[in-house]
């Protein structure tokens, strides 16, 4: 039975995937500000001492970690030119150096033939007016996991990215969309094939705007990645 963590778990995709995952019959636990139920963890992604308390919480009772979902984040909205200051800091703290953060935390206790899945969106592709916080930090998030993927892939571990559309989880007052239950399927579904890609959309829309824009599913910069460094993205899952 594999140990499942999910991050940014209260509500919305993140209590989705929890849900997903345990239907599926994985052992879930769910990093929340208010841990209320079972398998509840609690975890404050802008605090270091927070993110090794909860990874050795669930180390602690299952004794690894073979999926990390990184799917904390908040959203600020409004003209680059007129943000506060520290409300963007705010933003790339808890959407980039968050998952840095929970990732640096687990990756020890990580098992082999293990996967660490980054939400991002597709503002991390396209960047939209009074959208400038956000695509900041879902830009980066996308750069950082391409420089994890290599760098684990000799211990065993691959990252995955998902990009999704418009889901109805009232974030960033979305309210209309692919409902959360379908969003989650769709990247439980993901994980547990082996042969899915670096990139991945989540939803009709998303999947328009990968086709529009030509967006590279991993292979095309795994392949320079190759080229300047001799390392590539494919996990080594032997001893």
């Amino acid at each position: 039975m594999p140990t499942i963590f999910v991050s940014g778990a209260s509500g919305g995709l993140g209590a989705a995937l929890v849900g997903a995952f345990r239907q599926d019959g994985a052992s879930v636990y769910a990093g929340t500000r208010s841990p209320a139920h079972p398998g509840d963890v609690d975890l404050n992604v802008r605090l270091i001492p927070s993110c090794e308390d909860a990874v050795r919480s669930v180390v602690d009772a299952d004794g690894g970690i073979d999926i990390l979902i990184n799917n904390a984040g908040m959203h600020l909205a409004g003209p680059v030119a007129s943000l506060d200051q520290d409300r963007f800091k705010e933003t790339l703290d808890v959407n980039l150096l968050g998952a840095w953060r929970l990732t640096r935390a687990a990756v020890p206790h990580m098992r082999r033939g293990g996967t660490i899945a980054m939400i991002s969106s597709l503002s991390g592709l396209v960047g939209l007016p009074d959208d400038g916080a956000y695509a900041a930090s879902k830009f980066a998030l996308e750069g950082l996991s391409q420089s994890l993927a290599a760098e684990l892939a000799p211990a065993g571990i691959r990252v995955l990215l998902f990009e999704p559309g418009r889901v109805a989880t009232e974030f960033a007052g979305v309210t209309d969309g692919l409902a959360p239950e379908i969003a989650a399927r769709a990247i439980v579904d993901a994980i547990a094939r082996r042969d899915t890609p670096f990139r991945n959309p989540i939803g009709e829309d998303a999947a328009r705007v990968f086709e529009a824009l030509g967006v590279d599913r991993g292979e095309r910069s795994e392949a320079l990645v190759r080229a300047v460094t001799g390392c590539d993205w494919q996990p080594r899952t032997g001893a």
